[in-house]
């Protein structure tokens, strides 16, 4: 720990002469399609994660030492033979002598004697390095003293790793993981982070409903997003663009902000419900499951079943990147459109070729054209390239830019599905017989994907009226939304006059869809127990001073999510249509306040409880859950003091891949993990931003104004 980086390098270089000097060298080496036969290459491709540009740094040669030093060579076989993911094909395998080999190599329970000499020779090599790294730094010790079996064995040290008990970050994680004893699978784990993203799921249903300016800026980001908006070699604007965007233009990119958000709700709910049986199974066939035997059937099917559909929902996320990388602005200046052939609606991009060739721009490229490609896919492998993705534009916020907010919601949606699919790889041995038991079980499994694929079916391909599409276009003063203003009587009237708006698009579309039988039933469910944040209309004050605030009954009005109400009929089972019931309130300002049937969603909130926290958090929560005054507004919050203020209520705070963090309670009585996205690249969090923040944590945990106190 105390010695300086060339001498790490000096220790390091004894150890293993021409160490390669970049992190994942093999990546590198596949990039630039080098020759894999010689020797030098050999130990790019063997040894990827044996470089200078990791191990130099204090902790992980550290952490190296203690895994392998405590642990038995076997803990390790099928990690090491796995890091050699870039040179393993092309082997034609058989055999004749035994009756039970086969069963073996498919069950996991034995690996293929190529491969297992390949662990051998992996391994012999890094105890032989780790041995002689240790020898050079405690060079003033005999290596007989070093050898003494009669010495007791050391304690564990302490905590190694760079991530604290508060901040974690997934690419610290994924940094460390090949140099410490291989996880193991956590379903419990993966429950937390799919809950999470089907909340952030839910809520951004609620925000494009409630909040006009976020739902007007959605619709302008997926609009730029698309391949439409591109000029083609020729100069010329696409047909769409004559020389205004036309409204099939904007049917298709309302279709696809509204059915991106359906969906996600769909699909993560549905991952949702098949981990949580998992992790009940496995506790049912706790006492049943050894590495010596198959898995009992129930709980072999659900995880086959699980782990097919997320191979599936790679699909479609890979595909949602695909379409809306090459057009997104950053790197829109890269590619060109060709010319539109005449009745048709594909468009074909080529790359541009009088460009000047930045390396952190060609990397990223690289590693997105990589995840468009399969063949080049299943080489490198998803989570190898997640992994590339979020240690490259961590290292350089000139490379972060590049990746538009769109992109990174996409991105982060298919690292969480690679996260899900490398846990399951992790259940050895029985993760070796995946590909064996998906080709015996295709047709079921396929059969029971389609079937649970239907409600997502709905949200694909319909065409909205014209009506509805003229209600959603951003276009004019129509949009206009003036949250981020003192309120005043003109800025209240211009938020109603908005919401209103607002409300007529999604009560039309709800229509639409509803009568094409188009709502599934958990995106019912979700409508149904939610509630909007309306303003009330304006009321001069009366008998208070100018700067007064207004009160938590007169500052927001409640309206149900959605105009439909959905109950199941007593005869048919079916879901039908109904108007929610609503109650005026018998008190309190002119314009009533509507109470929708109550809803069951809120987790129980701790409003007796008091929270004491310091100057510096109660500034944050003051904005987070800002109560509107006539004369003032608050201003932006720093995203240090955000996680501070978090930290401060017990909260612990995982940095998850793009811009994601996950907040997890640990002083609260609820579990519930929630989602929030860094501001990037201000790192300050506007008031409008910041509004909807607040709203997570009140809906999660029944958190308020009034649930803290300046100590």
């Amino acid at each position: 720990m105390k010695k300086t980086t060339q001498q790490r390098k000096d220790i390091l270089l004894t150890a293993w002469p021409n160490m390669s000097t970049t992190h994942r060298p093999d990546i590198d080496a596949w990039k630039m399609k080098n020759d894999r036969t010689s020797k030098s290459k050999e130990d790019t491709y063997y040894f990827p994660y044996i470089n200078l540009e990791d191990l130099t740094k204090p902790r992980l040669l550290l952490l190296f030492f203690n895994s392998r030093g405590r642990n038995p060579p076997n803990a390790f076989a099928n990690a090491d033979l796995r890091a050699t993911h870039f040179d393993r094909y092309g082997e034609l395998i058989s055999w004749d002598d035994h009756p039970d080999a086969s069963q073996w190599l498919f069950t996991g329970r034995g690996v293929h004697p190529g491969h297992g000499l390949w662990i051998l020779q992996v391994q012999e090599r890094l105890y032989r390095f780790l041995v002689d790294c240790c020898k050079h730094i405690v060079h003033d010790i005999p290596a007989a003293n070093l050898t003494n079996l009669n010495q007791s064995i050391q304690p564990e040290p302490p905590s190694l790793s760079s991530n604290s008990d508060d901040f974690i970050s997934l690419t610290i994680t994924a940094t460390e993981a090949p140099y410490r004893l291989p996880a193991h699978l956590n379903f419990r784990r993966l429950e937390s982070l799919i809950e999470a993203k089907l909340s952030e799921a839910e809520d951004y249903i609620w925000s494009l409903r409630e909040d006009l300016g976020y739902s007007a800026s959605a619709i302008l980001e997926w609009k730029e997003h698309r391949r439409e908006t591109m000029l083609d070699t020729r100069g010329h604007r696409h047909p769409d663009f004559n020389p205004t965007p036309s409204t099939l233009f904007w049917n298709r990119v309302i279709v696809n902000v509204t059915s991106w958000a359906f969906s996600r709700v769909e699909i993560w709910g549905r991952l949702r419900d098949m981990v949580a049986e998992l992790c009940r199974l496995q506790t049912v066939y706790a006492d049943d499951i050894s590495p010596d035997k198959d898995l009992p059937e129930p709980y072999k099917s659900a995880l086959l079943s699980f782990y097919f559909h997320l191979t599936q929902f790679v699909k479609g996320s890979i595909g949602s990147l695909k379409t809306g990388f090459i057009p997104s602005p950053p790197i829109r200046p890269c590619f060109v459109r060709e010319p539109q052939e005449p009745h048709s609606t594909i468009i074909r991009m080529i790359r541009r070729t009088n460009l000047t060739k930045i390396k952190g721009r060609e990397d990223l490229i690289w590693i997105f054209m990589t995840l468009f490609d399969e063949r080049q896919l299943h080489i490198a492998g998803l989570n190898t390239l997640m992994d590339e993705l979020e240690r490259l534009t961590e290292s350089d916020n000139s490379i972060k830019d590049l990746v538009s907010p769109l992109v990174a919601d996409f991105v982060s949606e298919l690292a969480l599905f690679s996260q899900c699919l490398y846990q399951i790889e992790l259940y050895q041995p029985w993760a070796a017989t995946l590909e064996h038991d998906l080709a015996e079980n295709d047709e079921n499994l396929k059969a029971e994907y389609v079937e649970s694929q239907r409600p997502i079916a709905g949200y694909v391909g319909y065409q909205l009226s014209p009506r509805i599409v003229e209600l959603g276009t951003p276009a004019g003063d129509r949009f206009r939304y003036p949250i981020d203003k003192r309120r005043a009587r003109q800025n209240v009237e211009s938020m109603i006059a908005a919401e209103k708006q607002l409300d007529s698009f999604w009560n039309a579309l709800d229509l639409q869809l509803n009568g094409a039988g188009r709502i599934s039933p958990r995106l019912k469910a979700l409508l149904r127990q939610r509630m909007l944040h309306r303003t009330p209309e304006w009321q001069e004050p009366q008998g208070k001073s100018s700067t007064s605030a207004v009160t938590e009954d007169e500052g927001t009005v409640l309206f149900p999510l959605s105009s439909l109400g959905f109950h199941v009929g007593e005869d048919t089972g079916r879901y039908t249509f109904t108007q929610f019931k609503v109650k005026p309130k018998t008190r309190g300002a002119a314009h009533p306040i509507q109470e929708a049937e109550k809803s069951d969603e809120v987790t129980p909130s701790p409003r007796g409880h008091k929270f004491t926290v310091d100057k510096r958090a109660f500034k944050v929560f003051n904005t987070l859950f800002y109560t509107p005054t006539v004369s003032s507004q608050p201003g932006t919050i720093a995203w240090a003091d955000f996680l501070y203020a978090l930290a401060a209520l017990g909260f612990t705070a995982e940095k998850l891949y793009g811009s994601v963090w996950q907040f997890h309670p640990t002083k609260l009585d609820v579990e519930r993990s929630i989602n929030i996205h860094e501001p990037h690249p201000s790192g300050k969090i506007p008031f409008t931003t910041a509004k909807r923040h607040g709203r997570r944590p009140n809906r999660a945990y029944g958190l308020h104004t009034e649930s803290f106190v300046l100590s």
